[in-house]
């Protein structure tokens, strides 16, 4: 009986020990709150479950006078008259334990006091070994939790991520949870994730990203109904990345193409490593000519009204007009690739005789750079095929997607709306029709982070492995170009310096005016230099198109002994310094992409909490040490959380949030 009554007070707050039997009886708490939370420390201590018996409340005000926490083996289960007829009884539980702890109010003092107490058991108590299984003291506390749900977004298995955190404590028994607690606590989490709807609790995950960092923007399109048609959103980097890169742009909404996925469209575009990044993106539960309006309008302001110079979308008569009305000074190309699935579509399910009919078209979209030749070609591939609607309707618009009217548009090489292979995968993958609206927007955070790592990779490893330069003693323009340039962007001017070289020239009757190349071919074009200018124009458009100088303006440079590029063929969003610059958002407040948020904390503190831990851990005399001064440290950050008021302006209060539910169209 000794043993059982020397005990450790565990509740933080009072801090003291238990004394012998005879003083537990009369030992004092402030609340019954506290009170339970000893009663389960003692029981998870001494291996057996709790729970609490009854509670008895003053009528007048409704507060607790007196309370029983008893074993929770205490009493027995009622007779069922079912109990015959089931094949497989439930495990008894009940021994009639006469364990229990019974409190009463001091009226004077307003504590409770301990009454009654009764420490003897009639059944075998848990093994320490399998403390941790036992149900009652399994309320999962705020670092645990703070974890789990960590690990939950960045997308890792509850199994995985309960055996990462059992190896960090030294084993799953250190563990204040079991796997099976684990995947419980996440349908909760989800839950309280969705407590004032999906309307309100998307608009609470926006407002948690705005105290994050006041530069990212969202926008809501209403319907004449007052429900949420349309959403967009778009973080401090998407703006900043659209002022670097945002040149040419294109809406990819393949991702809404299944009936399983949401309505989900994305606007990227390449980056100086010719990578996929994220200018916006957006929920379209309504797909007229109004809302594709709405929404670039949404996406112009949001980007300080900057325009693209080229922009692709899919092939959608309501998108398309929205297109001419708001982007005026973009060129409106289609994306190829749609175009090739509905061509797959209308050419070969018709019985036709020639079976190269799709590569003929692709050739008509892709190959042909003269427009007589392209005129000629798809003249007899339309005479190959039985069923011409298709093919007369794509016609219509060669402008927006054959090689041959686009020599002058700049593209960047880009020609389909589906920019990055990986990044529409990465999205259908973690994309599951069953997801919420905060785990959708979890989920594509994730992995539009997981592209921006991409390219902090691509940063690091072009920066330490210098670029190879093929020739032994390479001309000053090549050096020049090796500093300037990102790598891919080197090895592509390289391969133009490399085809100048075996370029043959042929001076016409104007000034620096020549013809340029390889005649084997039989393929020339006319080049126009001016030295006083340091100017060249080739005819065949590459450096309108891509903004990178063509191996015949190379030649002729070479002629009018320009040794480096001239500063006007050098695009900036190619270089090294493409990033540099300072971005202000359509607020004029300069953009910080990660302000110090509390992730980045947690992150800052751990790491230097693992690094005294680990050497402590080797020394009792130092982990005792640790040990103090935490809970020190521990008592200190209590008392200052506690006086921190509501007037943080981190703080989303949840009266400010819109409680209604989101109407999928």
């Amino acid at each position: 009986m000794e043993e059982e009554a020397n005990v450790a007070h565990q509740d933080s707050n009072t801090k003291t020990l238990m004394p012998s039997l005879a003083p537990f009886v009369g030992m004092e708490f402030r609340n019954s709150d506290e009170a339970w939370s000893f009663w389960i420390s003692y029981g998870a201590q001494k291996g057996f479950e709790v729970r609490k018996r009854y509670t008895n409340k003053r009528q007048s005000d409704g507060k607790v006078t007196s309370c029983r926490f008893v074993c929770a083996h205490e009493g027995h289960r009622r007779q069922d008259k079912r109990d015959h007829l089931t094949k497989r009884r439930r495990a008894e539980t009940r021994t009639g334990c006469q364990v229990h702890m019974s409190l009463k109010m001091d009226r004077k003092k307003g504590n409770f006091e301990v009454s009654e107490l009764v420490l003897e058991h009639n059944h075998i108590v848990y093994l320490p070994e399998t403390l941790h299984s036992m149900v009652s003291p399994k309320k999962i506390s705020d670092l645990p939790a703070f974890e789990i749900e960590t690990a939950d977004d960045a997308g890792i298995e509850p199994k995985a991520a309960h055996e990462l955190a059992s190896h960090q404590v030294g084993g799953s028994l250190n563990l204040s949870c079991t796997l099976q607690d684990h995947t419980h606590y996440l349908p909760t989490k989800r839950q309280r994730g969705m407590a004032y709807g999906q309307a309100g609790s998307m608009l609470k995950y926006f407002q948690d990203k705005i105290a994050e960092n006041p530069s990212f923007q969202y926008a809501l399109q209403m319907d004449c109904e007052e429900q949420i048609a349309n959403i967009f959103w778009v973080d401090a980097k998407m703006i900043m990345d659209y002022a670097h890169f945002g040149d040419v742009v294109s809406l990819d909404t393949t991702f809404g193409t299944d009936k399983k996925s949401r309505p989900f469209g994305v606007f990227v575009g390449l980056n100086h490593f010719r990578e996929t990044v994220v200018f916006g993106a957006a929920l379209m539960y309504d797909e007229t000519f109004e809302s594709f309006k709405w929404l670039f309008e949404t996406f112009l302001k949001a980007h300080n009204g900057k325009q693209p110079k080229t922009i692709y979308t899919d092939q959608d008569s309501a998108m398309g007009k929205a297109v001419a009305e708001v982007f005026v000074e973009a060129w409106h190309g289609l994306c190829t690739f749609h175009i090739m699935q509905n061509a797959v579509k209308h050419l070969c399910e018709e019985k036709n005789e020639d079976t190269n009919i799709l590569s003929d078209f692709s050739a008509c979209m892709f190959e042909y750079v003269d427009m007589a030749e392209f005129e000629h070609k798809f003249d007899i591939m339309r005479k190959k095929v039985s069923k011409q609607t298709w093919l007369d309707s794509i016609y219509k618009l060669k402008e927006k997607w054959a090689e041959c009217y686009m020599k002058d548009v700049f593209t960047l090489g880009m020609r389909r709306t589906q920019s990055n292979e990986s990044l529409n995968n990465d999205l259908k993958i973690h994309f599951k029709s069953d997801f919420d609206i905060i785990e959708f927007f979890i989920h594509f955070e994730r992995v539009v982070q997981g592209k921006r790592d991409n390219e902090l990779n691509l940063e690091f490893d072009s920066r330490r492995n210098l670029p190879k330069i093929c020739m032994r003693r390479p001309p000053p323009i090549l050096v020049q170009a090796s500093k300037l340039y990102t790598p891919i962007i080197f090895e592509a001017f390289q391969g133009e310096y490399e085809k100048s070289l075996a370029a043959c020239t042929k001076a016409l009757e104007g000034s620096n005016e020549y013809l340029v190349g390889d005649f084997t071919f039989k393929e020339e074009y006319k080049v126009v230099g001016d030295p006083s200018k340091q100017t060249v124009v080739c005819s065949c458009g590459q450096f309108d198109r891509t903004g990178i100088l063509c191996a015949h303006a190379l030649k002729v440079l070479d002629l009018m002994n320009i040794k480096l590029l001239p500063p006007q063929y050098v695009l900036k969003r190619w270089t090294w310094e493409a990033w540099f610059g300072t971005v202000q958002d359509n607020q004029g407040r300069n953009i910080a992409e990660n302000p110090m948020d509390a992730m980045l904390r947690y992150k800052f503190m751990s790491r230097k909490f693992l690094n005294l831990a680990h050497p402590a851990a080797n020394f009792p005399e130092c982990t005792v040490l640790v040990d103090s001064a935490l809970d020190i440290l521990g008592k200190q950050i209590e008392d200052k959380v506690n006086g921190c008021t509501s007037t943080d302006p981190c703080t989303v209060r949840t009266d400010d949030v819109f409680t209604g539910e989101l109407v999928f169209w």
